[in-house]
């Protein structure tokens, strides 16, 4: 370990089928012994499989007995789930579900659907339910029936640990066959939504149920980067064959690690189960990080070298000649894309690509390609703003602008009610200076409209309301001018607003960018510019709970005028209210709605802050 943190402790549990008494008796003696452990995760079935199991759980369940360590599940299905879950299930609807457990009771959180748990800076990814595909793409049925739904799967990026219920079709190719487990298949054992789920996450570690024996497989290689990963199959609880259950994990941070310890590669490493094309998946495109496939796949300038037990895996270059492409066995001319992203190369001096500028200085980590090849940025001339229009809406110093609209007033940026809008307290958050989008912001501006979020999240909470943020950035030769809606959803709406926007998108015909909110790299802002920036048309949308979808459009590329507000009026069960122009109020509604939400956001206005 090279960084400070504590690396975090937890214990992994196979089908627990309900034996939750043999379940905390292990537990407890292994806390003793070995621990103590920061929480317990359960993955396959976590119910029983008859109905005589089901008063065991209720003891539990009503805190008869205790729960002696922070235990996490994701195996919703089983004999008593239904009842069991119902007034968890109830609470969740009106508050929304929190991405790190519905609480069931002290110490016990069900993972419902998808998401990422945070446990002491380790990051898990999670998949619950059961793969159905009769249900797979009908939500309400899957939800019923304990399987997950086409949604589940979206909106994860790379972790260090991932649990499914059932194991990765097709984990046991390029295996030793030798030491599988009787009974279980090679070519039809686990889930083909598992497997998507690796191939595209690679994690460093994969956790499963619901086959009933333990298994450990060799770690193997991920295309496209350095570490290798572990898949674990757990048996059931109290098994007759006392095959493991019950698995312990201390797993580094990738945050606290050197890239040259992430690398390590075990002697009996194989390559990737996950062949290219073996698997489908519901997005072609799995970046590694925000805009980096486009990026890569509209640049002249990168090379790619293909999977192979020579090569151990793919790496992107930079091909500093911007020549045609080469293949051969020396680097040549091009940078090693590792040592430019990270700083460092796992490949070290036997690496053939470029690790300095030519004079021996190293590449200075994240440079950009002008720099890379000429030593300097690129020096663009900057263009003069065209000057704003006089009949510009939005601009404060326009005569055109309806004043009683504007509900604070910053150094920056502004708040208006929105003309027309979808519930009384839809506000607009727009810069005072003529700027064509929220990602073209100084910033000074950036930083302000940031804060008039954060203010109005606060205000909204207090009413019991979650907040959709939403952009629509489209060139218009008059100019336009950014802002951005922001419209307040009650909490038991909140958890259905990822799945209508993903929905829409699909009717229209592309698939959403995902970028998740992450507590180690808060630069949540510039990966969106990354994705939609470059003076492209685009619509983003920021979740309630912090994701992003976002879509840049391509040349040509149609989208609906009132694409968000449409959806988050079908959200709100109001889609007769998706076009602004039926909502229009006159002056002395405006106004009196004006009144109503200065008021409402008082102690929470910047500007108030500073008197």
């Amino acid at each position: 370990m090279s960084g400070n943190k504590e690396a975090p402790r937890i214990l992994l549990c196979g089908d627990v089928n309900g034996h939750l008494h043999a379940l905390y008796k292990r537990v407890l003696a292994v806390n003793k012994s070995n621990g103590p452990f920061d929480a317990l995760l359960c993955v396959g079935q976590f119910f029983p499989r008859t109905p005589d199991g089901i008063g065991e759980m209720e003891t539990y369940f009503t805190l008869a007995k205790p729960i002696p360590l922070p235990t996490y599940f994701i195996g919703d299905y089983g004999e008593g789930a239904a009842a069991l879950l119902a007034p968890a299930k109830a609470k969740a609807a009106e508050t929304g579900i929190p991405m790190d457990g519905v609480r069931i009771c002290d110490n016990l959180l069900w993972l419902k659907g998808s998401g990422i748990l945070n446990l002491k800076g380790l990051r898990v990814a999670y998949l619950s339910g059961k793969h159905s595909a009769e249900l797979y793409q009908n939500a309400k049925a899957a939800a019923a029936a304990g399987a997950h739904h086409e949604d589940d799967q979206q909106g994860f990026q790379s972790l260090t640990v991932i649990s499914t219920n059932e194991w990765p079709q097709g984990i046991l190719a390029e295996a030793d066959l030798s030491v599988v487990p009787e009974g279980i298949d090679r070519m039809t054992t686990g889930s083909t939504i598992s497997a998507e789920l690796a191939k595209e996450l690679k994690p460093r570690y994969h956790f499963a149920g619901s086959e009933g024996v333990f298994y450990a497989r060799e770690p193997y290689l991920n295309t496209g980067v350095t570490h290798t990963t572990r898949f674990i199959g757990l048996a059931a609880v109290g098994n007759d064959k006392k095959q493991k259950f019950l698995h312990a994990l201390s797993p580094t941070p990738a945050s606290a690690m050197l890239s040259s310890e992430l690398a390590v590669r075990p002697p009996n490493t194989t390559i990737s189960p996950y062949k290219m094309g073996t698997h489908k998946s519901s997005n072609n495109t799995t970046p590694s990080r925000p805009g980096l496939k486009r990026d890569l796949v509209h640049s002249t300038s990168i090379t790619t070298t293909t999977e192979s037990p020579a090569n151990e895996g793919q790496y992107w270059r930079y091909d500093v000649n911007q020549g045609k492409r080469q293949r051969s066995d020396d680097g040549g001319n091009r940078v090693c894309f590792e040592f430019v992203k990270q700083g460092s190369c796992s490949r070290g001096e036997t690496c053939k690509f470029k690790h300095d500028l030519g004079n021996g200085t190293p590449i200075p980590k994240g440079a950009c390609f002008d720099f890379i090849s000429k030593g300097r940025y690129n020096a663009r001339p900057i263009r003069t703003p065209r000057p704003p229009p006089e009949a510009c809406w939005f601009c404060l110093s326009s005569p055109s602008i309806d004043t009683h609209l504007v509900v604070s007033v910053g150094d920056h940026c502004y708040c208006a009610i929105a003309k027309g809008p979808l519930v009384d307290s839809h506000i607009l958050i727009l810069p005072i200076e003529h700027h064509p989008s929220t990602i073209s912001l100084p910033a000074d501006a950036e930083s302000e409209l940031q804060r008039y979020k954060d203010a109005l999240q606060k205000c909204f909470k207090t009413q019991g309301k979650a907040t959709v943020f939403f952009e629509r950035y489209l060139q218009l030769r008059a100019g336009t001018h950014a802002h951005l809606q922001a419209v307040p959803v009650p909490l038991q709406k909140a958890s259905s607003v990822r799945s209508a926007f993903v929905s829409a998108a699909k009717e229209v015909g592309f698939e959403f960018d995902i970028i998740c909110p992450s507590d180690t790299d808060p630069q949540a802002g510039q990966a969106l510019k990354e994705v939609v920036g470059g003076g492209a048309n685009f619509f983003f949308v920021e979740l309630p709970e912090g994701t992003i979808l976002a879509h840049r459009l391509a040349p040509g590329e149609k989208l609906p005028m009132q694409f968000g507000r449409e959806v988050m009026a079908s959200v709100l069960g109001t889609p007769e209210r998706g076009d602004w122009k039926a909502c229009k109020l006159d002056i002395e509604e405006e106004t009196s709605m004006a009144d109503r939400f200065k008021e409402q956001f008082q102690s929470f206005d910047l500007m108030q802050s500073l008197v």
